[in-house]
Parts: structure tokens; sequence; C-alpha cells
């Protein structure tokens, strides 16, 4: 990474750490207007840029995001406490005075096959690169799902893991979500497995971030950089078949991001507390296997198109966007008292983010016909050509669900406490 990326990194995570005590909290939706000033915003959330250029390019994007929150909440329907009856509000937090493309995302969605087997080697090479075929050093340890598929209307009408769930970490400026999302589905089936007086256990992301392999890459290197849920998984069971490893708890392994030291250093003399023996995807833009295996697996890792997260403050959020390019925790489904229907999600930007780290999504019993697709897979992306230079003609993919939540959705299976 970059010193750019690295100072991003810092300057996140210290943002998204509790407000400064010299200065009183932010405004809330409904207390904000146009005279909140940059200068505030600094002191609600203890950031400053010393470089003068950073500091104006800093100020420019907030004016720009203020605006945006401000044409948002201005045809909300509030309630005398400030909350939102229906839909969504926008509000300020540590990623304001960002510009979109320096929001902590990292998803690879060039490892999904439904890009890669049109990039490079057909369909067994997209495997590969998902974790869904043996690469020679590591073998697949992908599974069919393993519950009964009900009808939705069998199901529960609320499912809420959030019990099972930690607080909402935060990623900084490493493109880490995959492993951040990943980590915490085996958390929570830990969790959903301990006694009921047992106390949370929290995992490190540092093994899987730097030591997950990534076969014929395609767009990136991995790390910081992005990769797929289902990679990181992946590498984990196979520490576990092979006895040389495991998930180690973020005590033992505390998480910095891009950090350079190599794998075996970093738990040198460290024992794993957590195994997996496999994972399992769902079939791509299916709402009813996504409810059922929220229903009755727990926390699901997704795949989203965040780019327009950044100044949500709370409600049920209804995005357009349709570029895949994070991933998160979906934590269970709901309905509000004004009936709109929602999904969960736990999000890893720190719980100053949205409703304490969560975001709602708009949830229709339709959601596997509310598609749209991913035009955008190329930005950047070296493979874009065969191995002739020639550009290859990539169909745009199907992506549905509000903020594409059902296009790629994994779990861990055969988490064990390790010992």
């Amino acid at each position: 990474m970059g010193s750019f990326h690295h100072v991003l990194l810092l300057t996140a995570a210290a943002a998204a750490a509790a407000v400064s005590a010299k200065a009183p909290l932010p405004p809330k939706a409904h207390q904000l207007d146009a005279s909140y000033t940059f200068d505030q915003y600094l002191a609600h959330f203890d950031k400053s840029y010393d470089d003068a250029a950073e500091h104006a390019r800093h100020a420019t994007a907030f004016d720009r995001n203020l605006a945006k929150i401000l044409r948002h909440n201005a045809g909300q329907d509030l309630d005398d406490a400030g909350e939102v009856r229906r839909g969504y509000v926008m509000g300020v937090n540590a990623l304001t005075d960002l510009e979109p493309g320096e929001l902590p995302l990292g998803y690879n969605k060039l490892l999904h096959e439904a890009w890669s087997s049109q990039l490079k080697g057909g369909a067994a090479s997209a495997a590969r690169r998902l974790g869904a075929a043996d690469t020679g050093a590591m073998a697949s340890y992908s599974q069919a799902p393993n519950f009964v598929m009900d009808k939705v209307s069998d199901l529960n009408k609320t499912v809420d893991w959030t019990d099972k769930v930690g607080p909402a970490p935060n990623q900084g400026g490493c493109g880490s979500c995959w492993t951040f999302a990943a980590t915490a589905a085996v958390e929570s089936q830990l969790a959903i497995a301990a006694d009921a007086d047992a106390p949370f256990v929290t995992l490190s992301q540092q093994t899987m971030l730097q030591c997950t392999p990534n076969p014929e890459q395609c767009g990136g290197t991995g790390k910081c950089d992005g990769a797929t849920v289902e990679l990181g998984l992946n590498y984990m069971a196979d520490l576990n078949d092979k006895k040389t490893g495991g998930m180690y708890t973020l005590e033992d392994v505390p998480y910095n991001g891009g950090g350079q030291t190599d794998c075996a250093t970093l738990t040198q003399g460290k024992t794993p507390y957590a195994g997996v023996t496999g994972w399992v995807k769902l079939p791509t833009n299916n709402y009813t296997a996504v409810m059922n295996a929220v229903h009755k697996i727990g926390p699901l890792a997704i795949a989203v198109a965040a780019n327009d997260w950044g100044g949500y403050e709370g409600g049920i959020f209804d995005g357009t966007r349709t570029d895949v390019n994070h991933a998160v925790l979906l934590v269970g489904y709901g309905e509000t008292d004004a009936g709109e229907k929602f999904w969960k999600v736990r999000n890893s930007w720190g719980s100053g983010f949205g409703e304490s780290g969560y975001i709602r999504l708009k949830r229709t019993d339709g959601d596997d016909t509310n598609c749209a697709t991913d035009q955008d897979p190329l930005v950047g992306v070296a493979c874009a050509l065969d191995e002739n230079g020639n550009t290859i003609n990539v169909v745009p993919v199907e992506v549905c669900g509000t903020s594409t939540i059902l296009f790629d959705v994994a779990y861990p299976t055969g988490v064990t406490k390790l010992g």
C-alpha cells in the first residue's frame, strides 16, 4: 500500500474512536443545517490536517457531502424526536470529509465467477480464484448448503442475531472488508454454539488478511487491495485441515491493516483459537436461500455496492448503486412499525457509522426480481485484455436486492473452538 493509504488507515481509525471529550456531540440529522462548519466537524471527530493542500481538499469534500446530506434530509418525514418515519436520513460521521473513492471497501468482485470466468481461463480458472477448486497448493473446501429450503412464508417474520455479533469494528483505510466479514461470520458461529453466559470472543482478521493466497489474481494482489470472503474462509479451512493454524484471537494477533510482518512471524508462539472445516456459497441472487440461511444458520457474509453508504445515519436505506465493492455481515431481517421490510447489516466502518455501526437496507419479498447490472468491473484492471493484448468484451453481471445484497452470500461451516 502507498503512503496515502497508510495515512488514511490511521486517520480513519482515530476518527471512528470516541468523539473528543473537549467537543460537544456532533449534530444529528434533524439538528444539522448549512451553518455547520468544517472546523466544527474537525473538532467533533478529532481530525486534523497539517498540510494546507490536504486540509483544503478535505474541506471541499466536506462541503460537497454536507450539501448532499441537507438536500436528502429536506425531503424526509421525521417525527418530533427527529426519528425518520419512513426511508432514511443522512448525517455527518468520520467519512463526511472523504471523497467517494476513499471509502473503506475492498471486495474484489473480479474474483467472483460471474466476472472472472469471462476474463481469463474460463470457469475452472474462475473457481480457483474463488476458492471453489483445488489449486495444487490448497484444496477446495467448498460445500453445498446444509439446511432445508423452506418457503419464505414459513420462516419467522423477524430474525436478529445482533447479540451473537461483536461491536462494529473499523477496517481503517485498508481494503480488508473481506477479512472482517469472514471473521465476523466465524465469531458469530462460535457465539451461537457457546453457553449463554460465555464471553464473546473477538478473532483477529490479520492472519487471513496477510496470508490468504490469491491464485491467478486479476486487479490486485489481495491483502489491502481486496479479495473475497470465500478465499479467506478456504484458506482458514486449509490450515485447519493440515493442522498448521487457524483463527487467532484479536488479543493475540492485533489488526494493523497492511502490516508487512511475514505469516510465520505473525503467529509465532501463538495458539489458534478456532478452526473452520469449510464454507458455503449460496446460489447467486436467490432471496429464498438468503432468508433461509440467515434464519437457520446465523449471520452471513455478503457483498454489497456501498459507494452511497457514506452519509447514512439511520432508517431504511434504499440506494440504487450496483457496483459491487464491499463485504459486510448480514445479521437478520425484520419490518418496521410503518410496514417497511429491511435487512439488518453490520458494517466495518466503526460504531460511529449509521445505527451504531449498522445499516438497514430495504427488503422486499421480490428481491430476487429487484435486479440491475453491475457494468463497471474493469476500472484499472489489466486482465481486461486477453493473452494477445486484445480487449475482452465483458458482459455486465446481474445483481439483485438493495445494494446488491443477494449477489454473493457465504458462511463458514464446521466452526469449532480448537484445543
